[in-house]
């Protein structure tokens, strides 16, 4: 069986969890920093560092989501989704433990 069929919905799959991954970590960012309770200054640096490397890991995504879509290499797409699920599932632990641990803080 040949994976050409999936190639393209894939493809066009990979470019909206990247950009759900990006939103996701823009907004996380802050989350994280304000919940370390330290330094406002230093925080908003953390911040602004974090958003500066999402932006060199989504062109990491993207550049990869293409390569393998125009040299028709499915295993690589498959990585590749494989990737963007594993970091945005990883985001979303965070967030979730970043909550529970804020919850309890406040009880």
């Amino acid at each position: 069986m040949s994976m050409d069929p999936l190639l393209l919905p894939l493809f066009v799959v990979n470019i909206l969890l990247v950009l759900v991954d990006a939103s996701v970590g823009y907004h996380l960012a802050p989350l994280l920093f304000q919940a370390g309770g330290g330094d406002p200054e230093a925080a908003e640096s953390g911040v602004g560092t974090v958003r500066k490397l999402l932006t060199g890991v989504v062109l990491l995504y993207m550049f990869f989501n293409c390569f393998a879509f125009f040299r028709y290499n499915g295993p690589l797409l498959l990585l590749v989704t494989a990737l963007i699920l594993f970091d945005l599932g990883g985001q979303l632990y965070i967030r979730h433990r970043s909550r529970n641990h804020a919850d309890a803080e406040d009880q």
